[in-house]
Protein backbone atom coordinates (compact mmCIF):
# COMPACT_ATOMS: atom_id res chain seq x y z
CA UNK A 1 0.00 0.00 0.00
CA UNK A 2 1.25 3.22 -1.00
CA UNK A 3 2.15 5.85 2.14
CA UNK A 4 -0.94 7.76 2.90
CA UNK A 5 -0.86 11.07 2.04
CA UNK A 6 -2.06 13.49 4.47
CA UNK A 7 -4.43 16.52 2.66
CA UNK A 8 -4.14 19.42 5.78
CA UNK A 9 -7.37 21.69 6.19
CA UNK A 10 -7.08 24.80 7.51
CA UNK A 11 -7.23 24.90 11.17
CA UNK A 12 -8.10 29.16 11.79
CA UNK A 13 -10.54 28.76 14.67
CA UNK A 14 -12.49 32.15 13.78
CA UNK A 15 -16.01 31.18 13.65
CA UNK A 16 -17.74 32.28 17.08
CA UNK A 17 -18.59 29.54 18.94
CA UNK A 18 -20.92 31.52 21.65
CA UNK A 19 -19.54 30.75 25.23
CA UNK A 20 -23.14 30.65 26.94
CA UNK A 21 -25.22 28.98 24.13
CA UNK A 22 -22.88 26.98 22.16
CA UNK A 23 -24.72 28.22 19.04
CA UNK A 24 -22.75 28.42 16.08
CA UNK A 25 -23.34 31.34 13.37
CA UNK A 26 -23.75 30.01 9.54
CA UNK A 27 -26.09 32.29 7.05
CA UNK A 28 -29.59 31.48 5.93
CA UNK A 29 -32.97 31.83 7.97
CA UNK A 30 -32.17 32.04 11.62
CA UNK A 31 -34.18 30.35 14.70
CA UNK A 32 -37.27 32.07 15.33
CA UNK A 33 -36.68 34.60 12.24
CA UNK A 34 -39.77 36.25 11.04
CA UNK A 35 -41.89 34.00 13.50
CA UNK A 36 -41.48 31.05 11.51
CA UNK A 37 -43.44 28.08 11.94
CA UNK A 38 -44.10 24.84 10.52
CA UNK A 39 -47.05 22.15 10.18
CA UNK A 40 -47.59 19.45 12.16
CA UNK A 41 -46.61 16.06 10.07
CA UNK A 42 -50.32 15.15 11.33
CA UNK A 43 -51.50 17.72 9.04
CA UNK A 44 -49.66 16.42 6.06
CA UNK A 45 -50.75 13.11 6.72
CA UNK A 46 -54.76 14.12 6.44
CA UNK A 47 -54.67 14.71 3.21
CA UNK A 48 -50.76 12.78 1.61
CA UNK A 49 -51.62 9.12 3.52
CA UNK A 50 -54.13 6.63 2.09
CA UNK A 51 -53.92 7.33 -1.06
CA UNK A 52 -53.93 5.08 -4.25
CA UNK A 53 -50.30 4.76 -5.02
CA UNK A 54 -49.67 1.42 -2.74
CA UNK A 55 -46.76 1.05 -1.60
CA UNK A 56 -45.32 4.96 -3.09
CA UNK A 57 -47.89 6.61 -1.36
CA UNK A 58 -46.32 10.19 -0.07
CA UNK A 59 -47.04 9.59 3.42
CA UNK A 60 -46.08 5.81 4.15
CA UNK A 61 -42.78 6.09 1.51
CA UNK A 62 -41.46 9.51 3.80
CA UNK A 63 -42.40 7.82 7.25
CA UNK A 64 -39.66 4.61 6.80
CA UNK A 65 -37.11 6.50 5.02
CA UNK A 66 -34.23 8.03 6.97
CA UNK A 67 -34.94 11.84 6.13
CA UNK A 68 -37.52 11.27 8.57
CA UNK A 69 -35.72 9.17 11.30
CA UNK A 70 -32.71 11.56 11.16
CA UNK A 71 -33.59 13.06 14.40
CA UNK A 72 -34.32 9.38 16.21
CA UNK A 73 -31.33 7.48 14.32
CA UNK A 74 -29.45 6.35 17.51
CA UNK A 75 -26.00 6.28 15.97
CA UNK A 76 -26.65 10.18 15.35
CA UNK A 77 -27.37 10.60 18.84
CA UNK A 78 -24.44 8.89 20.46
CA UNK A 79 -21.80 10.60 17.89
CA UNK A 80 -23.45 14.19 18.67
CA UNK A 81 -23.07 12.99 22.37
CA UNK A 82 -19.39 12.95 21.97
CA UNK A 83 -19.36 15.61 20.05
CA UNK A 84 -20.70 18.20 22.62
CA UNK A 85 -18.01 16.16 24.59
CA UNK A 86 -15.42 17.67 22.38
CA UNK A 87 -16.39 21.15 21.77
CA UNK A 88 -19.27 21.98 24.04
CA UNK A 89 -22.21 23.33 22.46
CA UNK A 90 -21.60 21.74 18.95
CA UNK A 91 -24.28 19.57 18.51
CA UNK A 92 -26.27 22.56 17.98
CA UNK A 93 -24.88 22.60 14.46
CA UNK A 94 -25.56 19.05 14.16
CA UNK A 95 -29.34 19.08 15.15
CA UNK A 96 -29.54 22.11 11.54
CA UNK A 97 -29.81 18.77 9.51
CA UNK A 98 -30.87 16.40 11.67
CA UNK A 99 -33.81 18.53 13.60
CA UNK A 100 -34.28 21.12 11.17
CA UNK A 101 -38.51 22.17 12.37
CA UNK A 102 -36.74 22.52 15.91
CA UNK A 103 -33.36 24.26 14.63
CA UNK A 104 -35.32 27.33 13.25
CA UNK A 105 -38.69 27.44 15.59
CA UNK A 106 -35.43 27.85 17.79
CA UNK A 107 -35.61 24.00 19.82
CA UNK A 108 -31.80 23.49 18.91
CA UNK A 109 -30.32 24.69 22.49
CA UNK A 110 -29.09 22.81 25.13
CA UNK A 111 -27.42 21.30 21.94
CA UNK A 112 -28.17 17.95 23.32
CA UNK A 113 -31.80 17.91 21.48
CA UNK A 114 -33.34 17.54 25.39
CA UNK A 115 -35.58 20.61 24.27
CA UNK A 116 -36.43 18.78 21.20
CA UNK A 117 -40.71 18.13 20.69
CA UNK A 118 -42.64 15.02 19.07
CA UNK A 119 -43.06 16.85 15.93
CA UNK A 120 -39.30 17.85 15.81
CA UNK A 121 -38.55 14.19 16.27
CA UNK A 122 -39.62 13.72 12.55
CA UNK A 123 -36.38 14.46 11.40
CA UNK A 124 -36.66 16.55 7.98
CA UNK A 125 -40.81 16.79 7.95
CA UNK A 126 -42.86 17.03 4.88
CA UNK A 127 -43.16 21.19 5.41
CA UNK A 128 -39.49 21.51 6.00
CA UNK A 129 -38.67 20.36 2.74
CA UNK A 130 -41.48 21.72 0.62
CA UNK A 131 -40.79 25.25 2.65
CA UNK A 132 -37.22 25.23 1.08
CA UNK A 133 -36.16 28.04 -0.86
CA UNK A 134 -32.87 28.01 -3.43
CA UNK A 135 -30.58 30.05 -1.21
CA UNK A 136 -28.67 30.94 -4.28
CA UNK A 137 -31.69 32.82 -5.94
CA UNK A 138 -32.75 36.32 -5.41
CA UNK A 139 -35.70 35.20 -3.61
CA UNK A 140 -33.40 33.89 -0.99
CA UNK A 141 -31.92 37.63 -0.54
CA UNK A 142 -35.16 38.92 0.46
CA UNK A 143 -35.96 36.43 2.52
CA UNK A 144 -32.74 35.67 4.29
CA UNK A 145 -30.91 38.80 5.89
CA UNK A 146 -27.64 36.75 5.29
CA UNK A 147 -27.82 34.47 2.15
CA UNK A 148 -25.83 31.57 2.29
CA UNK A 149 -22.39 31.29 0.18
CA UNK A 150 -23.06 28.28 -0.96
CA UNK A 151 -25.12 25.03 -0.73
CA UNK A 152 -24.58 22.79 1.93
CA UNK A 153 -23.74 23.12 6.03
CA UNK A 154 -27.47 22.85 6.52
CA UNK A 155 -27.79 26.62 5.50
CA UNK A 156 -31.34 26.53 4.75
CA UNK A 157 -33.73 29.19 3.44
CA UNK A 158 -37.41 28.91 4.63
CA UNK A 159 -40.40 30.39 3.51
CA UNK A 160 -41.76 32.29 6.53
CA UNK A 161 -45.44 31.88 4.57
CA UNK A 162 -47.72 28.93 4.50
CA UNK A 163 -45.89 27.92 1.09
CA UNK A 164 -45.38 24.53 -0.18
CA UNK A 165 -42.81 24.11 -3.16
CA UNK A 166 -42.92 21.21 -5.64
CA UNK A 167 -42.44 20.22 -9.40
CA UNK A 168 -46.11 21.43 -9.94
CA UNK A 169 -47.63 24.96 -9.33
CA UNK A 170 -51.05 24.20 -9.18
CA UNK A 171 -53.64 22.54 -6.75
CA UNK A 172 -57.36 21.14 -6.75
CA UNK A 173 -59.66 21.29 -3.74
CA UNK A 174 -59.91 23.06 -0.30
CA UNK A 175 -55.81 22.45 0.31
CA UNK A 176 -54.49 24.26 3.68
CA UNK A 177 -51.55 25.68 1.95
CA UNK A 178 -50.41 27.50 -1.01
CA UNK A 179 -48.57 25.98 -3.61
CA UNK A 180 -45.76 27.10 -6.01
CA UNK A 181 -43.92 25.51 -8.78
CA UNK A 182 -40.00 24.85 -7.71
CA UNK A 183 -37.34 23.56 -9.87
CA UNK A 184 -35.04 23.16 -6.97
CA UNK A 185 -36.88 20.66 -5.63
CA UNK A 186 -36.55 18.74 -8.80
CA UNK A 187 -32.85 19.33 -8.78
CA UNK A 188 -29.84 17.89 -6.84
CA UNK A 189 -28.87 21.41 -5.59
CA UNK A 190 -32.10 20.47 -2.44
CA UNK A 191 -29.98 17.75 -1.77
CA UNK A 192 -26.43 19.77 -0.89
CA UNK A 193 -28.37 21.69 1.45
CA UNK A 194 -27.72 18.67 4.28
CA UNK A 195 -24.97 16.76 2.18
CA UNK A 196 -22.01 18.89 2.16
CA UNK A 197 -20.99 19.04 5.32
CA UNK A 198 -17.64 21.57 6.27
CA UNK A 199 -16.37 22.06 10.47
CA UNK A 200 -17.57 25.15 10.90
CA UNK A 201 -15.18 25.72 13.42
CA UNK A 202 -12.41 25.70 10.46
CA UNK A 203 -13.74 28.17 8.55
CA UNK A 204 -11.74 31.22 7.70
CA UNK A 205 -15.40 33.53 6.97
CA UNK A 206 -18.76 31.66 6.60
CA UNK A 207 -20.29 34.23 5.31
CA UNK A 208 -18.06 34.20 2.10
CA UNK A 209 -16.40 30.63 1.75
CA UNK A 210 -18.51 28.42 -0.03
CA UNK A 211 -18.70 25.34 2.17
CA UNK A 212 -16.65 22.93 0.59
CA UNK A 213 -13.25 24.93 0.33
CA UNK A 214 -12.91 24.33 4.49
CA UNK A 215 -13.54 21.48 7.09
CA UNK A 216 -14.03 18.35 5.03
CA UNK A 217 -16.57 15.90 7.02
CA UNK A 218 -19.14 15.56 3.91
CA UNK A 219 -18.73 15.76 0.40
CA UNK A 220 -21.68 13.95 -1.85
CA UNK A 221 -23.12 16.88 -3.04
CA UNK A 222 -19.51 18.08 -4.44
CA UNK A 223 -18.75 14.76 -5.68
CA UNK A 224 -22.36 14.72 -7.63
CA UNK A 225 -21.95 18.08 -9.17
CA UNK A 226 -18.61 17.56 -10.25
CA UNK A 227 -19.56 14.41 -11.72
CA UNK A 228 -20.92 13.98 -15.62
CA UNK A 229 -24.00 13.25 -13.55
CA UNK A 230 -24.97 16.62 -12.56
CA UNK A 231 -24.48 17.47 -16.85
CA UNK A 232 -27.58 15.54 -17.56
CA UNK A 233 -30.12 17.28 -16.23
CA UNK A 234 -33.38 15.39 -14.13
CA UNK A 235 -31.86 12.21 -15.39
CA UNK A 236 -28.99 12.18 -13.68
CA UNK A 237 -30.30 14.01 -10.67
CA UNK A 238 -29.83 13.13 -7.45
CA UNK A 239 -33.90 12.17 -6.94
CA UNK A 240 -33.93 10.38 -10.12
CA UNK A 241 -31.56 7.39 -8.08
CA UNK A 242 -32.80 8.22 -4.18
CA UNK A 243 -36.39 8.87 -5.19
CA UNK A 244 -37.52 6.25 -7.44
CA UNK A 245 -40.38 7.63 -10.10
CA UNK A 246 -43.64 5.94 -9.92
CA UNK A 247 -44.39 4.22 -13.16
CA UNK A 248 -47.50 5.72 -14.90
CA UNK A 249 -47.77 8.48 -11.77
CA UNK A 250 -49.81 8.90 -8.87
CA UNK A 251 -51.66 10.74 -6.84
CA UNK A 252 -50.10 13.45 -4.01
CA UNK A 253 -53.49 13.17 -2.10
CA UNK A 254 -56.57 10.76 -1.35
CA UNK A 255 -58.79 13.63 -1.85
CA UNK A 256 -59.91 14.46 -5.40
CA UNK A 257 -58.19 12.66 -8.60
CA UNK A 258 -55.47 15.10 -9.87
CA UNK A 259 -53.02 13.01 -11.55
CA UNK A 260 -49.38 13.69 -12.06
CA UNK A 261 -47.29 12.05 -14.73
CA UNK A 262 -44.44 12.71 -12.66
CA UNK A 263 -44.76 11.00 -9.47
CA UNK A 264 -41.93 9.76 -6.83
CA UNK A 265 -41.62 7.77 -3.91
CA UNK A 266 -41.16 10.29 -0.97
CA UNK A 267 -38.99 8.32 1.31
CA UNK A 268 -35.40 8.45 -0.07
CA UNK A 269 -33.61 4.82 -1.03
CA UNK A 270 -30.12 5.37 0.45
CA UNK A 271 -27.33 2.98 1.98
CA UNK A 272 -28.88 1.62 5.77
CA UNK A 273 -30.17 -1.69 5.98
CA UNK A 274 -30.35 -1.94 10.08
CA UNK A 275 -30.84 1.77 11.51
CA UNK A 276 -34.57 1.13 10.73
CA UNK A 277 -34.46 -1.94 13.31
CA UNK A 278 -33.00 0.26 15.74
CA UNK A 279 -34.83 3.00 15.91
CA UNK A 280 -38.07 0.99 15.94
CA UNK A 281 -36.86 -1.19 18.74
CA UNK A 282 -35.96 1.93 20.64
CA UNK A 283 -38.85 4.29 19.59
CA UNK A 284 -42.07 1.72 19.30
CA UNK A 285 -44.94 1.01 16.84
CA UNK A 286 -46.68 4.63 18.25
CA UNK A 287 -43.60 6.42 16.94
CA UNK A 288 -42.63 4.83 13.66
CA UNK A 289 -44.02 2.68 11.49
CA UNK A 290 -42.65 -0.87 11.13
CA UNK A 291 -44.37 -1.69 7.25
CA UNK A 292 -42.35 1.77 6.19
CA UNK A 293 -39.55 0.94 7.94
CA UNK A 294 -39.16 -2.42 6.48
CA UNK A 295 -40.27 -0.77 2.56
CA UNK A 296 -37.12 1.78 3.05
CA UNK A 297 -35.12 -1.65 3.96
CA UNK A 298 -36.31 -3.14 0.63
CA UNK A 299 -35.84 -0.30 -1.26
CA UNK A 300 -32.41 0.56 -0.50
CA UNK A 301 -31.23 -2.86 -1.15
CA UNK A 302 -32.75 -2.49 -4.65
CA UNK A 303 -30.84 0.67 -4.73
CA UNK A 304 -27.39 -0.96 -3.61
CA UNK A 305 -27.77 -3.96 -6.22
CA UNK A 306 -27.31 -0.82 -9.11
CA UNK A 307 -24.65 0.85 -7.12
CA UNK A 308 -21.51 -1.33 -9.22
CA UNK A 309 -20.62 -2.98 -11.61
CA UNK A 310 -17.91 -6.35 -11.23
CA UNK A 311 -15.72 -7.56 -14.30
CA UNK A 312 -13.33 -10.09 -13.21
CA UNK A 313 -10.73 -11.70 -15.51
CA UNK A 314 -9.11 -15.43 -14.71
CA UNK A 315 -5.89 -15.98 -16.99
CA UNK A 316 -2.36 -16.56 -15.85
CA UNK A 317 -2.61 -17.81 -12.47
CA UNK A 318 -4.11 -14.54 -11.90
CA UNK A 319 -7.37 -13.31 -11.04
CA UNK A 320 -8.01 -9.77 -11.89
CA UNK A 321 -10.87 -7.78 -10.61
CA UNK A 322 -12.51 -4.80 -11.71
CA UNK A 323 -14.81 -2.55 -9.84
CA UNK A 324 -16.84 0.08 -11.98
CA UNK A 325 -18.81 2.82 -9.98
CA UNK A 326 -22.05 3.64 -11.60
CA UNK A 327 -23.42 5.92 -8.93
CA UNK A 328 -23.25 10.14 -9.33
CA UNK A 329 -21.15 10.15 -6.28
CA UNK A 330 -17.89 8.47 -4.67
CA UNK A 331 -18.60 5.18 -4.08
CA UNK A 332 -19.49 4.59 -0.99
CA UNK A 333 -20.45 7.96 0.11
CA UNK A 334 -21.88 10.05 2.52
CA UNK A 335 -21.15 10.65 6.60
CA UNK A 336 -17.78 9.14 6.58
CA UNK A 337 -17.95 7.27 9.62
CA UNK A 338 -18.20 3.54 10.16
CA UNK A 339 -18.63 3.49 6.31
CA UNK A 340 -16.85 1.01 4.52
CA UNK A 341 -16.96 -0.96 1.45
CA UNK A 342 -14.79 -4.26 0.86
CA UNK A 343 -13.87 -6.61 -1.84
CA UNK A 344 -14.49 -10.55 -0.40
CA UNK A 345 -12.81 -13.00 -3.07
CA UNK A 346 -12.91 -17.05 -1.97
CA UNK A 347 -11.22 -19.31 -3.88
CA UNK A 348 -12.88 -22.98 -4.18
CA UNK A 349 -11.22 -26.25 -5.28
CA UNK A 350 -13.42 -29.01 -6.54
CA UNK A 351 -15.07 -30.05 -3.61
CA UNK A 352 -16.44 -27.03 -2.71
CA UNK A 353 -14.00 -26.05 -0.34
CA UNK A 354 -12.64 -22.49 0.09
CA UNK A 355 -8.94 -22.69 -0.11
CA UNK A 356 -8.72 -19.05 0.98
CA UNK A 357 -10.54 -16.29 1.65
CA UNK A 358 -10.18 -12.69 1.24
CA UNK A 359 -12.41 -9.62 2.91
CA UNK A 360 -13.90 -12.45 5.51
CA UNK A 361 -16.28 -11.28 7.77
CA UNK A 362 -17.00 -12.72 11.20
CA UNK A 363 -16.52 -12.88 14.75
CA UNK A 364 -13.83 -12.09 16.68
CA UNK A 365 -12.56 -11.44 20.03
CA UNK A 366 -12.50 -7.81 21.88
CA UNK A 367 -13.43 -5.87 24.62
CA UNK A 368 -15.55 -3.44 25.47
CA UNK A 369 -16.67 -1.52 28.49
CA UNK A 370 -13.52 -3.67 29.97
CA UNK A 371 -15.42 -6.97 29.19
CA UNK A 372 -14.47 -9.80 26.71
CA UNK A 373 -16.86 -10.22 23.88
CA UNK A 374 -17.10 -11.70 20.91
CA UNK A 375 -18.11 -9.33 17.82
CA UNK A 376 -18.84 -9.72 13.90
CA UNK A 377 -16.21 -7.55 11.90
CA UNK A 378 -14.14 -7.51 8.86
CA UNK A 379 -11.45 -10.32 9.44
CA UNK A 380 -8.64 -9.21 7.78
CA UNK A 381 -8.83 -5.53 6.66
CA UNK A 382 -4.92 -5.09 6.33
CA UNK A 383 -5.08 -7.61 3.52
CA UNK A 384 -8.04 -6.55 1.95
CA UNK A 385 -9.06 -4.05 -0.52
CA UNK A 386 -11.61 -1.10 1.66
CA UNK A 387 -12.93 1.31 -0.13
CA UNK A 388 -13.51 4.08 2.98
CA UNK A 389 -12.53 7.72 4.38
CA UNK A 390 -10.82 8.03 7.29
CA UNK A 391 -11.16 11.61 8.86
CA UNK A 392 -7.81 12.01 11.53
CA UNK A 393 -6.63 14.80 13.86
CA UNK A 394 -3.24 16.63 13.35
CA UNK A 395 -0.41 16.82 15.64
CA UNK A 396 -1.36 20.52 16.45
CA UNK A 397 -5.27 19.65 17.26
CA UNK A 398 -4.01 16.50 19.21
CA UNK A 399 -2.08 18.29 21.22
CA UNK A 400 -4.53 21.22 21.61
CA UNK A 401 -7.47 18.37 22.67
CA UNK A 402 -5.24 15.90 24.37
CA UNK A 403 -5.98 13.28 21.72
CA UNK A 404 -3.78 11.01 19.67
CA UNK A 405 -3.07 12.17 16.07
CA UNK A 406 -3.66 10.05 13.16
CA UNK A 407 -6.81 8.57 12.19
CA UNK A 408 -10.04 9.77 14.30
CA UNK A 409 -13.57 9.23 15.19
CA UNK A 410 -13.94 12.43 16.82
CA UNK A 411 -15.36 14.14 13.89
CA UNK A 412 -15.80 17.26 15.15
CA UNK A 413 -11.74 17.34 16.23
CA UNK A 414 -10.46 15.84 12.91
CA UNK A 415 -8.91 18.39 10.54
CA UNK A 416 -6.86 15.85 8.07
CA UNK A 417 -7.91 13.15 6.27
CA UNK A 418 -5.38 10.32 6.54
CA UNK A 419 -7.45 7.73 4.10
CA UNK A 420 -9.85 8.43 0.90
CA UNK A 421 -9.21 5.13 -2.10
CA UNK A 422 -13.00 5.68 -2.56
CA UNK A 423 -13.80 5.18 -6.51
CA UNK A 424 -14.62 8.50 -7.86
CA UNK A 425 -17.64 9.07 -10.38
CA UNK A 426 -17.58 9.41 -13.98
CA UNK A 427 -16.51 12.39 -14.83
CA UNK A 428 -13.90 12.58 -12.11
CA UNK A 429 -11.56 15.44 -12.63
CA UNK A 430 -8.28 15.61 -9.98
CA UNK A 431 -7.94 19.02 -9.60
CA UNK A 432 -11.92 19.95 -9.05
CA UNK A 433 -11.99 17.43 -6.84
CA UNK A 434 -8.49 18.80 -4.88
CA UNK A 435 -10.40 22.42 -4.84
CA UNK A 436 -13.56 20.72 -2.46
CA UNK A 437 -11.07 19.18 -0.40
CA UNK A 438 -12.11 15.73 -1.79
CA UNK A 439 -8.95 14.82 -3.71
CA UNK A 440 -8.19 10.57 -2.88
CA UNK A 441 -5.43 10.28 -0.19
CA UNK A 442 -3.75 6.98 -0.43
CA UNK A 443 -4.75 5.89 -3.81
CA UNK A 444 -3.94 7.28 -7.32
CA UNK A 445 -6.94 7.87 -9.98
CA UNK A 446 -6.65 9.71 -12.86
CA UNK A 447 -8.82 12.32 -14.46
CA UNK A 448 -12.14 10.24 -16.06
CA UNK A 449 -11.51 7.31 -13.75
CA UNK A 450 -14.54 6.25 -12.21
CA UNK A 451 -13.52 2.19 -11.21
CA UNK A 452 -10.37 0.20 -9.53
CA UNK A 453 -8.65 -2.72 -10.30
CA UNK A 454 -7.33 -5.64 -7.86
CA UNK A 455 -5.14 -8.07 -8.85
CA UNK A 456 -4.99 -11.45 -6.79
CA UNK A 457 -2.54 -14.56 -7.00
CA UNK A 458 -4.60 -17.66 -7.51
CA UNK A 459 -3.58 -20.27 -5.34
CA UNK A 460 -3.07 -23.98 -6.71
CA UNK A 461 -6.35 -26.48 -6.34
CA UNK A 462 -8.50 -23.32 -7.50
CA UNK A 463 -11.50 -24.54 -10.03
CA UNK A 464 -13.61 -21.53 -9.13
CA UNK A 465 -12.86 -17.90 -7.73
CA UNK A 466 -16.34 -16.18 -6.32
CA UNK A 467 -16.06 -12.37 -5.40
CA UNK A 468 -18.97 -10.27 -3.87
CA UNK A 469 -18.89 -6.37 -3.34
CA UNK A 470 -19.31 -5.94 0.54
CA UNK A 471 -20.81 -3.00 1.83
CA UNK A 472 -21.74 -1.66 5.83
CA UNK A 473 -23.03 1.11 6.80
CA UNK A 474 -21.80 0.85 10.45
CA UNK A 475 -18.53 -1.17 11.81
CA UNK A 476 -17.82 -2.96 15.25
CA UNK A 477 -15.34 -0.57 15.47
CA UNK A 478 -17.22 3.02 15.43
CA UNK A 479 -19.86 1.24 17.67
CA UNK A 480 -16.97 0.59 19.95
CA UNK A 481 -16.14 3.70 20.04
CA UNK A 482 -19.58 5.92 19.95
CA UNK A 483 -20.58 3.11 23.25
CA UNK A 484 -17.44 3.68 25.39
CA UNK A 485 -16.49 7.19 24.17
CA UNK A 486 -19.84 8.56 25.54
CA UNK A 487 -19.39 9.64 28.92
CA UNK A 488 -22.21 12.16 29.70
CA UNK A 489 -25.34 10.53 28.69
CA UNK A 490 -26.85 6.60 27.98
CA UNK A 491 -27.26 7.16 24.14
CA UNK A 492 -23.61 4.86 23.71
CA UNK A 493 -25.03 2.51 25.96
CA UNK A 494 -28.40 2.64 24.36
CA UNK A 495 -26.84 2.04 20.91
CA UNK A 496 -24.77 -0.79 21.76
CA UNK A 497 -27.47 -2.81 23.42
CA UNK A 498 -29.91 -1.71 20.39
CA UNK A 499 -27.15 -3.09 18.37
CA UNK A 500 -26.59 -6.40 19.53
CA UNK A 501 -30.74 -6.93 19.80
CA UNK A 502 -31.00 -5.96 16.14
CA UNK A 503 -28.45 -8.20 14.27
CA UNK A 504 -25.82 -6.11 14.96
CA UNK A 505 -25.56 -4.46 11.29
CA UNK A 506 -24.07 -7.34 9.37
CA UNK A 507 -22.71 -5.86 5.78
CA UNK A 508 -25.13 -6.56 2.61
CA UNK A 509 -23.25 -7.96 -1.10
CA UNK A 510 -23.98 -4.90 -3.47
CA UNK A 511 -23.23 -7.15 -6.47
CA UNK A 512 -21.31 -10.48 -7.37
CA UNK A 513 -19.43 -12.72 -10.32
CA UNK A 514 -17.34 -15.97 -10.35
CA UNK A 515 -15.59 -17.59 -12.77
CA UNK A 516 -14.47 -21.31 -12.84
CA UNK A 517 -11.05 -21.53 -14.28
Amino acid sequence: MRSFIVLLIAVSLCVVLSEASGEIFLPGTQPEEGGIEFAKVQQCKMCHSKTKNGNADPFLSWQGGMMAQAARDPVFLAAMTIANQDVPGVGEFCLRCHAPRGWLEGRSTPADASALNIEDMHGVSCELCHRLVDPMFEEARKLAKDAPPSYGNSMMVADRDNTVRGPYGEGKGAMPHGVIKSAFHASGNLCGTCHDISNPLLAKDVKTQPVYSFGHIERTYSEWILSDFATQGQAGSCQSCHYPKVEGGGQASRFGNLHRDYFVEHGPAGGSTWIQDAVYEIWGSTEVDRQALDLAKEKTRKLLKTAAKLDLDVSGGKARLRVTNLTGHKLPSGYPEGRRMWINVRFVDGTGKVIKEIGAYGDKGDTIFAKAVTVPTLLDPDGTTVYEIKPGISDGMAAKYNQKPGASFHFVLNDIIVKDNRIPPKGFDNAKFAEHLSAPVGEQYADGQYWHDTEYEIPEGTVKVVVNLMYQSVSWEYMKFLAEENRTDDWGRKLYDVWQRTGKCPPEVITGVEKTL
